[in-house]
């Protein structure tokens, strides 16, 4: 089960690890279906990744811009723009295509790929007030006519808010079938492979979100005791040690790209979050009140959030 706090990435970046899983025999070990299946996976991870996430993040930098300026020192800073692609089908002039696919299959009306399919299809109409907001901002500053970029404001914003109302389930229901598609390249990893460094960093990331997932699941009436808890945490910890074992082991060991292992550049942040889960599930045996388990569960989730984003952005940029 995924939290609903408001827009959490829930998703991890599959695009390297299908990268890497596929270039391992990808005729002969891996049959078409499962083939289609990490392929829709990995369409939707992108969107909701390079498409939904990147989106929030550039809104954000575009609000804090607007809120900083002034009327002698009006948006001086550049802005890189919402990077959301093109429109086209065919995208010219060099112009990146959209994140996110179109031609997503058929399913059921509630099913993953309709569901989708319904994100995308506000994503799409988000993109031309962005692209609005965009041109307002690339005019000289004495071009600039505020009362027109409050209205683009307003239908931007408007737009925005539908495209993350239809996020909600979107990532509710692809929880379930990442995860699924993650196991499976564990083990295609492991069996081509071995233990690699792949192997054992995918192996803790799983964990970690099955973990948070319980949590979660929590704080919506499933059951869930502080021992299983601890249970949880100590074989994260045993994971977190045999990957650092493994690498450190290795010095020499890169990745894809030439660059650390990516265990290298997310374990120490791996293990802040760990300190938190841990501390959590102290104060939940010792039973500590409300507000310190409340204080103690914001704390794991920011800790998870901020691995999950150091992960996503090493593994996008190294496959």
């Amino acid at each position: 089960m995924i939290s609903n706090r408001a827009f959490a990435i829930a998703v991890i970046a599959l695009l390297g690890l299908t990268w890497l899983v596929l270039q391992l025999d990808p005729r002969k070990h891996i049959d078409p279906q499962t083939r289609s299946r990490w392929q829709q996976v990995q369409q939707i991870n992108t969107c909701l990744l390079n498409g939904a996430e990147l989106l929030e993040r550039r809104y954000a930098e575009y609000r804090d811009l607007v809120a900083s300026s002034t009327q002698h020192d009006a948006y001086r800073h550049f802005f890189a723009g919402f990077g959301m692609g093109s429109g086209e089908i065919v995208p010219g002039n060099d112009a990146p295509p959209s994140p996110c696919y179109r031609w997503l299959g058929a399913g059921t009306p509630e099913g993953l790929q309709a569901l989708a399919r319904n994100y995308v299809t506000a994503y799409d109409q988000l993109r031309p007030d962005a692209e609005a907001v965009e041109r307002w901002l690339a005019q000289r500053p004495m071009d600039r006519d505020p009362l027109e970029l409050a209205r683009l404001e307003q239908a931007l914003s408007a737009r925005l808010q539908e495209a993350r109302t239809r996020a909600i389930p979107l990532r509710q229901a692809f929880e379930q079938p990442q995860l699924e598609a993650r196991q499976q390249q564990l083990a295609s990893i492991e069996q081509r492979l071995g233990h690699d460094q792949h192997w054992y960093t995918l192996r803790f990331m799983i964990d970690a979100r099955q973990t948070m997932d319980a949590l979660d699941a929590m704080t919506t009436g499933a059951a869930l005791t502080p021992r299983q808890l601890l249970d949880l945490h100590q074989s994260l910890m045993t994971r977190w040690a045999d990957a650092e074992t493994f690498i450190q082991a290795l010095p020499r060991l890169r990745s894809a790209d030439g660059n650390l292992p990516v265990w290298s550049v997310i374990s120490s942040q791996a293990w802040e979050w760990l300190t938190y889960l841990e501390r959590l599930q102290q104060h939940w045996a010792a039973g500590a009140d409300a507000a310190q388990l409340n204080q103690d569960l914001a704390a794991a989730r920011a800790g998870y959030d901020e691995l999950q984003r150091r992960y996503n952005a090493v593994v996008v940029r190294q496959y």
